[in-house]
């Protein structure tokens, strides 16, 4: 791996997800957003949203994670996600499916093969 085009991907680090045995993960997490972003890397964060009729909700009755607050990356790392190459919402456990673009990050940043380049997370 080239290191040099690499992107750093955070993912799913939201409220729903965090809780009391994961937390102590954050400050690390946040740590590592800052040293990427200090060194002028590309940072890309991820949410999951579950959805009705989703297979969790059907399968396993799993209704969590359907909108705010739960959705909202945790509040340590919310302006680090503001200010990410991209903030890219999925409603499935991977960032890479057949239905995902093949991403790539090459030296004008993160891209997509299939979609162009990356979106600028919202502010």
């Amino acid at each position: 791996m080239d290191i040099g085009s690499a992107a750093l991907v955070v993912i799913d680090m939201q409220n729903g997800f965090v809780n009391e045995r994961s937390r102590h993960a954050v400050p690390a997490v946040s740590e590592l957003v800052a040293q990427w972003t200090g060194a002028g890397r590309p940072v890309v964060f991820t949410r999951y949203f579950n959805y009705p009729d989703s297979p969790y909700e059907r399968f396993f009755e799993w209704r969590r994670l359907q909108g705010p607050p739960e959705t909202d990356i945790v509040p340590e790392l919310a302006e680090a996600a503001a200010r990410a190459q991209a903030v890219v919402d999925k409603t499935g456990y991977t960032l890479f499916t057949p239905r995902q673009p093949n991403w790539s990050v090459g030296a004008a940043g993160p891209t997509s093969s299939s979609a162009g380049s990356l979106p600028k997370a919202a502010s």
